[in-house]
């Protein structure tokens, strides 16, 4: 068993020493090094942002390098002469660490006043770190104010705050202002994964970006937390034990949620919300987590990569299956939807009721996939010549052997010849092409039986898209659908992908609003809204 003064939090055993072990913040260290490299150092600095990111520790490097005997390159602190080693240890007389929190009368800053007129003992500055300024009261600010504007040549002071706005403006007019960064859950993991390969312990992916995220920006919490897991697991950590040991939901669950959304089973996800109730899941962090996993999902159906999303390659993984069942005005509109859910939760007297109803209105969520393809094969009907006039009293004409043709469908694409449709039509079951295709191209199913069949040619397959996205997943597999329909077919087919949008039809001329004649040509569109939807066509329309 180790001993108390043997183990170190990770935390502190791991606290940045000098300027280019800061993570995150170079916008911050670059400065500094290039003042303390040219001698332009400002007699006060006030460092903003939030918790645990390296604003105190960044203070404690900056009072080191400037008290520094041997700085290497002339910039970093050696950590070794006599000055560093008593800052490190806090015997320094010329480093002086103040809590605004619980010195923030006016009797503490006039002391500190009295104290700033002697010379620095050892180094060349005295330097005052006070963390959490804005802690300070009103009088207490007015009392530091003459010492900051006139300061003495040997005084150095470094604020640190995570509420900058309560610093009056006077105070942050007398000083350089750099505000720290939150930093990005993979920056967060990259490092985590550092400091567990230093320290020999088995850790997957799936585990530091679990613990990054929960961290939330914060590098110290991240570390707290990495401590926290270590002592919950026996053996290799794994992302299970990440969320067991802080009690969060794990992205198989919100994976869960989405396949039940997809499948329309209220069922399903009304057991899902059961689970995440009955366990004692914070509901708020459920729906901010779902919100989350709809953003990665939107965020990969409309770039077509996985690079903006800050997860494991397993999760990425999926997150490309699961952007392909959902349209990104579905993934727009759900999004939506959880966010308002969301704001109004802090409201709910019964937040389970509120999860549940969440689940219910995004299931039964009317898509967006429907009304898209029904304009594309309007627009195919559209597209296609008008039928002769058709005369009551006229005779009947020949009819044509159907046995030399196959019949056409009405939402079939514009066919070049009879005879090479029906030869086309009966080469290719498109329904049953779908449901056999390889595992190498089971990606395109959603996208395949969501767009209209392609135009099929001697030597060519057109398919048309209306979505950008699944435009750029069919180019990727263009070669693999190729071969396969070659296979399929019996002959080498050449892919044309065309992407088309619902044009505006142009600007009718004035109507004629007598009632159009019952002989006239009609389109095939035409005839399917007149007799489907009881539609009148007005007179000099076209």
């Amino acid at each position: 068993m180790t001993s108390p003064s043997e183990y170190v939090v990770t935390a502190r055993k791991w606290r940045p020493q000098q300027f280019g072990e800061v993570v995150g913040q170079d916008h911050v260290t670059t400065t500094l090094r290039n003042a303390l490299a040219s001698g332009r150092i400002h007699h006060a600095y006030l460092f903003c942002g939030p918790r645990g990111v390296g604003k105190t520790t960044t203070a404690r490097i900056v009072a080191r390098a400037v008290n520094c005997a041997a700085p290497r390159d002339g910039i970093e602190p050696c950590n070794e002469c006599d000055s560093c080693r008593d800052i490190i240890s806090g015997r320094s007389m010329d480093v002086v660490e103040i809590d605004g929190a619980s010195n923030n009368s006016v009797e503490d800053i006039r002391r500190l006043r009295e104290n700033a007129k002697y010379p620095p003992t050892f180094g060349r500055y005295k330097v005052y770190i006070i963390d959490e300024v804005h802690m300070l009261s009103s009088s207490a600010f007015n009392a530091l104010l003459k010492t900051l504007e006139e300061p003495p040549a040997h005084l150095l002071f470094i604020f640190a705050t995570t509420e900058p706005h309560k610093v009056p403006a006077t105070i942050q007019s007398r000083c350089q202002r750099f505000d720290f960064h939150r930093m990005s859950t993979r920056t967060i993991a990259e490092h985590l994964r550092t400091i567990a390969d230093a320290e020999q312990v088995a850790i997957d992916d799936d585990a530091l970006f679990a613990i990054a995220r929960f961290a939330d920006g914060s590098m110290r919490d991240a570390q707290s937390l990495f401590d926290q897991v270590r002592a919950f697991a026996s053996g290799p950590i794994t992302g299970a034990d990440v969320r067991r040991s802080l009690h969060v939901l794990g992205d198989d669950v919100y994976f869960a949620i989405t396949d039940a959304i997809a499948e329309r089973s209220l069922a399903r996800a009304f057991e899902l919300a059961r689970t995440i109730v009955g366990q004692g899941f914070d509901i708020h962090q459920a729906i901010v987590g779902l919100l989350e996993h709809l953003r990665n999902a939107l965020t990969v159906r409309a770039t077509g990569s996985t690079e903006l999303i800050e997860a494991s390659d397993e999760t990425r993984q999926q997150y490309s299956e699961l952007a392909q069942r959902f349209t990104q005005e579905d993934l727009v509109h759900m999004m939506t939807i959880t966010a308002h859910a969301e704001q109004h939760l802090r409201f709910a007297s019964q937040p389970q009721i509120r999860l549940e109803l969440l689940l219910a209105q995004l299931v039964h969520l009317p898509t967006a996939y429907d009304i898209g393809r029904l304009i594309a094969e309007l627009e195919q009907l559209r597209s296609q010549p008008p039928e002769p006039p058709q005369a009551p009293t006229a005779p009947a004409l020949p009819q044509k052997d159907d046995t030399a043709v196959s019949p056409q469908p009405a939402n079939a694409p514009k066919a070049e010849s009879p005879s090479q449709t029906g030869a086309a039509t009966a080469q290719l079951d498109w329904q049953a092409f779908i449901a056999t295709l390889p595992p190498t191209l089971k990606i395109l199913k959603p996208i395949l039986a969501r767009i209209p069949p392609p135009t099929l040619t001697e030597h060519q397959c057109t398919f048309s898209c209306s979505d950008t996205g699944d435009a750029k997943m069919l180019e990727e597999k263009r070669q693999t659908l190729e071969t396969y329909l070659a296979k399929k077919l019996g002959r080498s087919v050449a892919i044309q992908i065309v992407q088309s949008a619902s044009a505006a039809a142009p600007s009718p001329a004035p109507p004629d609003l007598t009632p159009a004649v019952t002989h006239r040509e009609l389109f095939p569109i035409e005839r399917v809204l007149i007799e489907k939807f009881g539609a009148q066509r007005v007179a000099g329309v076209r």
